[in-house]
């Protein structure tokens, strides 16, 4: 288990003139901070060290304004930085993004609040091929508009394979830790059992349109029980990493997960094939090795 560490500012402000948000609310909280970091000369390595919310009003709720921004009205932001030591350590992009924030002509600061939070980290082996006693559960996670990036595609539905794998790889980035390993055995401890999803299109940069997931998905988990507790770990450091493509921009954010009784059973062999397998030498039959098609 390895102990990391997040540094989450909370900003709310209000903006001197009316403001037209001509892409997705998120551009403007990311530019606040990159304009911030650069006015109070922090220097920000490439690799994704922080994520940024859109912009919500500051009442409440998890509507991202659209449209633009009205004199008078607050709105809130979050910010979550986790840069490491060697390149750019946590502290000290969220204590450079506070100092340019209040020299930023741009908005009108009502309140900032930095906080430290300390999270476990799994270990990044495996726990052998089984991991345990196989367990069972059923994890809930609500969505932001979020999508996934493979291999030049955009992928805009609940992948529960790119979900691990995007959690690691910023975890990896936080501990310096390659989670790779750890990846490869719990991907396929996970899959989308109901997608309670809605799809749309959001504007972000230059004109560009991505198409986004948003709302709850519910996955299935089966897995030994020590990578499933591994698993479970990694989901909820999604809250403060988030998940998918351009988390700079607003994307990506894990509101809640929850992890719940197992809606199915736990088959007494987890093994793929296995009842087909069984079925088929009992009626004499030959059946040839098959390969799952991702």
């Amino acid at each position: 288990m390895i102990e990391t560490r997040f540094y989450v500012v909370d900003v709310v402000f209000q903006v001197p003139y009316r403001v037209k948000l001509v892409s997705w609310s998120g551009v403007f909280s990311g530019k606040l901070v990159y304009d911030s970091l650069s006015l109070a000369g922090t220097m920000l390595p490439e690799g994704g060290l922080f994520r940024v919310s859109p912009v919500y009003p500051a009442g409440g709720g998890f509507t991202p304004v659209s449209g633009f921004l009205a004199p008078g009205e607050k709105y809130r932001f979050r910010a979550v930085f986790w840069g490491k030591a060697g390149e750019a350590p946590g502290h000290v992009l969220a204590r450079g993004f506070i100092t340019g924030l209040s020299l930023n002509r741009d908005i009108v600061v009502e309140s900032m609040e930095l906080r430290e939070e300390k999270a476990a980290a799994p270990s990044p082996e495996p726990s052998g091929e089984e991991g345990g006693e196989p367990v069972a559960a059923t994890i809930a996670v609500r969505h932001g508009p979020t999508f996934y990036r493979f291999h030049g595609a955009l992928v805009a539905y609940p992948s529960p394979w790119r979900l691990v794998a995007s959690i690691a790889r910023r975890v990896s980035m936080a501990t310096g830790v390659d989670y790779k390993p750890l990846v490869r055995v719990l991907q396929q401890c996970l899959e989308l059992a109901l997608d309670n999803t809605k799809k749309a299109r959001i504007r972000l940069t230059h004109g560009k349109e991505v198409k986004v997931f948003a709302g709850e998905a519910r996955y299935h988990l089966v897995c030994g029980k020590e990578n499933a507790e591994s698993l479970k770990q990694l989901l909820q450091l999604g809250q403060y990493t988030g998940a998918g493509g351009s988390p700079g921009l607003g994307l990506g954010e894990i509101h809640a997960v929850a992890i719940e009784p197992p809606r199915h059973q736990l088959p007494p062999v987890v093994e793929p094939w296995a009842e087909e397998k069984n079925n088929n030498q009992s009626a004499g039959l030959y059946l040839p090795h098959r390969e799952e098609t991702i």
